[in-house]
């Protein structure tokens, strides 16, 4: 990690231990992670040899935000693929996918997460976002930690979260803005891949150097690029980069304080003039 942890984020640390070492017998599991918590979990449950019985679980596959679930050795009646390190470990898609056919072939372990589903449906007059969502819940007093992805869909919102605050939401959250709403129980495939918009950039940097490809996307001069990630304003993979110099490779997620989230795709490519076209979907 390129920063130091904070007293919270050691303590949750210490907390993935302990629960994972308490799923000896039955299935445990951890409140919703923010990106950046589920690679710290990841990392030190592989420090401390417990990776192989966790699995990042959202209530389907692509989830960001996710619950560490600890499977007992019984319920792992085949080998899962086993653990990676780093970003490429947290955020592993083969170890997703077989969690979910897991879930597939033994529905009943769906009942021991807690975890589940809203379908939250407007009248169709009018156009809601991800952001009328999100603010129209937090308004009821939710904390954002107790809420996992809000995938908005053709129908309205897929919005994942515990058993209690569902049956909170579905009590109380009756309208977004003007709209009305009505909310019902979802049981969405496992094997569903969660729905998301991107917006396709392409800019031109000297090199795929961070500070550069910052200056590129966000239009600041080369100064206010290379201060903003010298400040911990520029996370590379959901980790905080300090060195302007670090290089920006395909398939890295950056995120920049103030402009948004991208994943970028290329970086290869050549212009005319000698430069590196720096292509990327940047997060709705």
């Amino acid at each position: 990690m390129e920063t130091e942890l904070t007293k919270e984020e050691q303590l949750l640390c210490a907390r993935a231990v302990e629960t994972a070492s308490s799923a000896e017998y039955a299935t445990a599991a951890m409140p919703f992670l923010t990106p950046r918590e589920r690679l710290l979990v990841h990392d030190v449950l592989l420090r401390c040899h417990q990776a192989d019985r966790a699995f990042f679980w959202g209530g389907c596959r692509g989830c960001e935000r996710t619950m560490a679930v600890f499977l007992p050795d019984w319920r792992m009646t085949e080998t899962p693929p086993s653990p990676k390190g780093g970003y490429e470990g947290a955020f592993d898609e083969a170890r997703e996918a077989w969690f979910a056919m897991l879930l597939r072939e033994d529905p009943s372990l769906t009942e021991e997460i807690p975890l589940c589903a809203l379908q939250i449906t407007g009248s169709g007059f009018a156009l809601l976002s991800h952001r009328d969502f999100m603010g129209a819940i937090l308004a009821l007093g939710i904390e954002r930690s107790v809420l996992g992805e809000i995938a908005v869909t053709a129908e309205g919102a897929l919005v994942f979260t515990t058993p209690d605050i569902a049956v909170y939401l579905t009590e109380n959250l009756t309208k977004i803005g003007r709209d009305a709403v009505k909310i019902k129980p979802a049981e969405p495939d496992p094997g569903m891949v969660i729905p998301r918009e991107y917006e396709t950039v392409s800019v031109t940097a000297a090199s795929p150097r961070i500070d550069g490809v910052v200056r590129a996307l966000t239009n600041l001069s080369r100064e206010d690029a290379a201060d903003l990630v010298r400040s911990g304003m520029v996370e590379r993979n959901y980790t905080p980069v300090l060195d302007v110099d670090r290089q920006i490779l395909p398939g890295d997620v950056l995120t920049i304080r103030g402009w948004g989230k991208c994943r970028i795709d290329r970086t290869d490519e050549e212009t005319k003039r000698g430069r590196r076209r720096i292509l990327c979907r940047k997060y709705k």
